[in-house]
């Protein structure tokens, strides 16, 4: 029997996205017009600032002050509720901002660089590190709040315009279904009327019509209450299918439909396996028996697993229904996202497909 190994795949290195640069020049941007406003304005401090190092000690405990609320307390405690410990993991912020100030005025000291506060005393920097901190953690909390805001309403955007997308889908294929839609009860009531007529005279033939029917019906009255008809039913399906065209041609195509394990009592979307099917009656080798087409049904509990093969050109060239692979795709995405698994392996001289699914 033949074995499928899904092709390797490989990975790339994803770079880091132009708005992330961007997102940090601006953060840069507002910190640097920040200092600038506050030694120009607030100290009385002309350029050249006289106390660089120690400036930009201060601005890294500020901005450590900040990010540490705005990206880890305020979005992992405070929206979630957690209001007790986001309150004991502020004040620690806090206490923690006072004693690194404490630090690295001790070590600016011995190092004896010119300071703004040239006084180490705990209470003085205490006392002055609890305003700042409360002061940025202000600034935190406003910066929190608007950039909390910001992400919900682009969510809400996002989740709005995709609920769009899927109503038009949804009316566009309405619209085509409505276009495309046979009378089902004229359709049937002529197929046995051709059924009844042509039995006498060939029963081939009155069987191609009896088969015709059944996938007629099938295909039109797909889906039970949950959108999913009987495994059982989809499996019948594909036999109609494989038959009418075996008397087609005689009997003379090489396929080979095999159904392992037991298929009662399980649901599945309707009109899926077929797809697959018909790409290697539309695409495949039919009359090679050293090379037949090799359709394979597995159930095992609720696990199935379906593969197809088949040898390129050659044969009668069949036409899809028009569902397609990519719509299948997407029906399997909608309806058993994360509990199945599509492979497609193509090559020039054959085409393979491996499908598992949860049921």
């Amino acid at each position: 029997m033949n074995t499928f190994t899904p092709s390797s795949t490989r990975s790339f290195p994803v770079p880091i996205s132009v708005t992330r640069y961007k997102t940090i020049l601006y953060h840069l941007a507002v910190w640097i017009g920040y200092y600038l406003y506050e030694a120009a304005y607030v100290l009385g401090v002309k350029i050249p600032f006289p106390h660089p190092i120690d400036s930009l000690f201060q601005f890294s405990l500020y901005a450590c002050v900040v990010y540490a609320h705005s990206e880890w307390l305020f979005p992992k405690l405070f929206i979630t509720k957690r209001y007790k410990v986001y309150t004991v993991s502020v004040i620690g912020l806090l206490i923690g901002y006072i004693i690194a100030r404490y630090l690295v005025t001790l070590l600016l000291l011995r190092l004896h660089v010119p300071l703004l506060i040239p006084v180490l005393s705990f209470r003085i920097i205490a006392s002055y590190g609890i305003l700042r901190g409360v002061l940025f953690y202000t600034y935190s909390l406003a910066y929190a709040y608007m950039s909390y805001a910001i992400r919900v309403q682009k969510q809400l955007r996002m989740q709005e315009h995709q609920l769009r997308v899927q109503e038009r889908g949804l009316l566009e294929a309405d619209i085509a279904f409505l276009k495309s839609q046979i009378n089902p009860h004229f359709l049937f009531n002529a197929l046995n009327f051709l059924y009844a007529q042509v039995y006498p005279l060939s029963e081939p033939t009155a069987k191609s019509v009896l088969l015709l029917s059944d996938i007629m019906r099938y295909a039109l009255n797909e889906g039970g209450e949950h959108g999913k008809v009987m495994l059982d039913k989809e499996i019948q399906h594909l036999r109609n299918y494989v038959a009418l065209n075996q008397l087609r041609f005689g009997h003379k195509l090489q396929v080979q439909l095999q159904v392992e394990g037991s298929t009662q009592f399980l649901l599945i979307l309707p009109l899926v396996l077929i797809t697959f099917v018909e790409n290697c009656f539309k695409h495949g080798e039919l009359f090679d028996a050293a090379y037949p087409v090799l359709v394979q049904v597995r159930v095992q509990e609720n696990q199935l697993t379906f593969f197809t093969s088949n040898r390129k050109h050659g044969g009668p060239v069949e036409h899809s229904t028009g569902i397609g692979i990519d719509n299948t795709r997407r029906r399997l995405a909608a309806i058993y996202p994360g509990r199945h698994q599509l492979t497609v392996h193509d090559t020039p001289e054959s085409y393979a497909t491996h499908l598992t699914l949860s049921l």
